[in-house]
């Protein structure tokens, strides 16, 4: 009975849950291309290392890798460095055949996206061209959702370069 006396109280309601919500916010899609950086466990300055592993003499499953790779805009280690990608990988199957992957992309020097963070997670299986999910961001790019790929570029024993190819969108 209260709701009949007080029309507006429950449109006001309906009007703010609804501005809370963020149905119709619009959203923007964005492509991000750029390349990592990693050298190799055991190579001088690695930005890999093992943290656990139950086998020493190769990779098994239940190994744990930490990494802090470089991010730059091109192939070329001189080119701009635009950030970092930090985070862990576990092997994960027992068959060797994939890990699972939680990397935080920091953009320092990246243009809009500097101080920003992308949050992706997912499986990864050598060889090929590897999809993960974005599941979130910080800064300019809060609310992110979408995919990314890593392909393959080179690999020396001190240098593997991969091409990362981003599509998300992000609520405006």
């Amino acid at each position: 009975m209260a709701a009949v006396r007080c029309p507006w109280l429950v449109l006001t309601t309906l009007l703010v849950l609804l501005a809370c919500s963020g149905v119709g916010a619009a959203e923007n899609l964005t492509n991000l291309r750029f390349y990592f950086h990693e050298v190799p466990s055991g190579a001088p300055n690695a930005t890999i290392a093992t943290v656990a592993s139950l086998n020493k003499t190769g990779s098994t499953f239940g190994d744990l890798k930490v990494f802090d790779n470089e991010l730059r805009e091109g192939a070329d280690r001189s080119s701009q460095l635009i950030g970092r990608a930090r985070g862990i990988g576990v092997l994960a199957s027992l068959d060797n055949s994939g890990a699972l992957s939680i990397i935080e992309f920091v953009f320092s020097d990246y243009g809009n996206y500097s101080g920003s963070t992308l949050a992706t997670a997912g499986h990864f299986v050598m060889p090929g061209t590897l999809e993960r999910s974005i599941v979130g961001g910080t800064g300019v790019l809060r609310f992110a959702r979408g995919y990314f790929t890593t392909e393959l570029i080179s690999a020396t024993s001190d240098d593997i370069v991969g091409l990362i190819d981003m599509y998300f969108t992000t609520k405006l």
